[in-house]
Parts: structure tokens; sequence; C-alpha cells
């Protein structure tokens, strides 16, 4: 059914292999629902391009982390957004840009042209907060804001600085289009309160916009994981 990511498990002898996220969702439907999407962006991409994403992500199948899981993987799988994001603007010649080997130097994550005009973009995803991980694992209890709190904008504002500075690392220079695509995951599980979220952070890019940088805001629709299709 999906075979971009059974591509990714076969690397470790398929969905049987022990300590493997594994994508049989089964009679879930929330996990069939986003492993459809993830997919769907995955077939996007060109076959040198995938063979890039896919050799980043492999080990990321065995790398759960104790409290978040498997972030890091669907992460790093996030990138297909950008990339797909790009193509629907009409960008030519995308691909992925493999990561530097000298040390300290990070790169950002995709490359195109729009026209005659060089675009970079670096595709970054805001994750819930650690009071709603530690919430989600049972350790303590949480309230849902109905507003997203000043942490919150802290952490974007940080976050598109880290992505300007990759770009501009990279490639330094006025005539270079930068964009951030920013996938956004709330600690609100069901979405509930997005028409208040996406109000808040359109006024927030509005008035604190990074220099040289165009946001993209990849935010899902209210109670998105409660829809079955």
């Amino acid at each position: 059914m999906f075979p971009r990511l059974r591509e990714l498990q076969e690397r470790f002898g398929g969905a049987a292999s022990p300590g493997t996220y594994n994508f049989e969702a089964n009679d879930n439907v929330i996990a069939l629902k986003c492993f459809r999407e993830i997919e769907a962006d995955l077939e996007g991409i060109d076959q040198e391009s995938w063979n890039l994403l896919k050799s980043e992500a492999i080990p990321l199948l065995r790398r759960s982390d104790k409290l978040r899981g498997w972030q890091a993987l669907f992460d790093k799988l996030n990138e297909a957004k950008g990339y797909r994001y790009l193509k629907q603007i009409g960008c030519t010649n995308v691909r992925f840009i493999p990561r530097s080997r000298s040390r300290g130097l990070k790169t950002p994550d995709l490359e195109a042209f729009l026209a005659s005009t060089r675009v970079l973009c670096e595709v970054k995803t805001i994750n819930i907060s650690q009071d709603e991980v530690r919430a989600r694992n049972g350790s303590s209890v949480k309230s849902i804001l109905t507003k997203l709190p000043l942490e919150f904008f802290n952490k974007l504002r940080a976050t598109l600085e880290v992505a300007r500075c990759q770009m501009e690392e990279y490639c330094p220079g006025p005539d270079v289009k930068m964009v951030a695509y920013v996938i956004t995951n709330f600690d609100d599980i069901l979405h509930e309160y997005v028409p208040n979220y996406s109000s808040q952070l359109r006024a927030f890019i509005t008035t604190n916009s990074v220099r040289g940088v165009e946001v993209i805001l990849d935010i899902k629709p209210p109670f998105y994981y409660a829809m079955s299709q």
C-alpha cells in the first residue's frame, strides 16, 4: 500500500524487525491517515532526491526517544513537504542538499530555481512542548490552552532565525529567495483550537518578520486526527 515507506522498512528486514518503526497501520485509522499523507509526499520526489532522503531516514527507524518516540524520523520525512511545496509554486531543478561534511556547517534542506531565481528552503517542524510530552506519557496533567503561549512564539522565532542562518551561510547574497517551511504540531492533540492558533500565527509572522525569509505555515485543519480520511 505504501511502496516508499515499505522501502524504508525493508532495509531492516520488514515490519517484523524488532526495534524498528512499523509502518503497518493494521486497524488504526489515524495511523493509516498519517501514513497515506506521508506516502503522498514521498511519491512526489524524484528518484535521486528520494535516495538521499531515504539514506538519512533509514537510521532513524531504530532511533526512538524515551519520551518523544519516533519524532526524529517523522521530522526527517517532513522534509518531503518542502519539496512538494517548491514544485507546487513552479520551481524547477528541485533537489535535497547533501549534508555538509565540514564541522559546524549546516546546510538548508532544499535548493531549486523559480525562473532564474535561486531558491533555498529549510523545513522546520515545531513539535509539542515538554509539558505536553510529560502529560502524554502519563507523568503529569496538563490543560489545553485556547491561545498559544509566549513560549511557543519564542520557540518559533528562534527556529526561524536558525533557518535564516543556515540558508545565508550556504548561499549569501540578495538574489536568493529564502523559504522557511514550518510544520506545526500543537499541544492540542485534536487541533480543536486551530482557528485561534492560525490567526495568532499569521499575526506574529506579519509583525515579526525574519530578515529575508518567507515563512510558509503548514497547519493541519481542526480535528484533523479525528477524521478518517
